[in-house]
This record gives C-alpha cells, structure tokens and sequence, in this order.
C-alpha cells in the first residue's frame, strides 16, 4: 500500500501523513525505553539481592570495601532509572499535546528525544558493564 503526502496551501488546512507515522515511531520508541528500563530496574534488583545473599554467606570482610563499592552503585543505577523513567514519562504527556506544527515536530520535544536516545544508550552500557564487573567480583572472590 502506498501512502502519497497531500498538501495544500491554505494555511486553515493541511493534510500530512507523516506526523501520524513520526508520532507512531516515537510512541513505539518509548515503549521500548519502558520496556528496557523495567528490565534494567528488575535486573539491578537481581543483583541487590545476590549482594545480601553473598553477605548473608560466610563473607571475607576484608571485601567489604569493595562490596560497599556496588551497592553504591546499584543504588546510582535506581536513582539513574527513575530519572530516565520520568523523562520518557514526560515525552508521552507531550505527545499528548500538538506536537506538530506545520507537519514539523516541536523543537523542544526533538531535543529532548534526541537527548533521551544518547542518555538510554548510555545508561545501558554502563548498566551492563556494572553488572559484569560485579559478576566477575563474584566469580573471582566467592
């Protein structure tokens, strides 16, 4: 099926279709990032309680430091989810709202998208590189 773009000039109406694929794209986009930060936040539980298990175990003190060393960093890891849980939150209530002005999105909604894309990819690597050190913490020193 092919989808033409139909325009007219009068500036009381204008037909564009791509707002309405451009908004699916971007509501699809988010349910991913929720989907990727529920998987996040399950996992860091995941790994708080393998820490308190690893505790409850005849544990070497002398590892303490470094085991403080992760839940510190567990503990950033939710603070860091939630955040980025509020600023998807805050992109699906814009795009609630019009979002489109002349068949072009807001400016400060594609700053932020594009903002939010850099700070998911990030947060995942450092995510997933957090929680192999501490595998290897695990496999290393239990």
């Amino acid at each position: 099926m092919h989808r033409t773009i139909e325009t007219h000039t009068n500036n009381n109406f204008k037909t564009d279709y791509m707002p309405e694929l451009k908004l699916k794209h971007i509501q699809y986009e988010t349910n991913t990032w929720k989907r990727l930060l529920g998987f996040m936040q399950e996992e860091n539980v995941h790994l708080k309680n393998r820490l308190s298990e690893v505790l409850k175990d005849k544990f070497d003190n002398n590892l303490l430091e470094e085991v403080e060393v992760f839940q510190a960093s567990f503990i950033k890891e939710d603070e860091l989810i939630s955040f980025l849980r509020n600023e998807v939150a805050e992109i699906d209530g814009e795009l609630l709202k019009d979002i489109f002005v002349d068949g072009k999105m807001n400016k400060g909604l594609e700053k932020k998208l594009v903002r939010l894309r850099k700070n998911l990819t990030i947060a995942e690597k450092r995510f997933d590189k957090m929680k192999l050190a501490f595998k290897n913490y695990l496999a290393q020193n239990i």
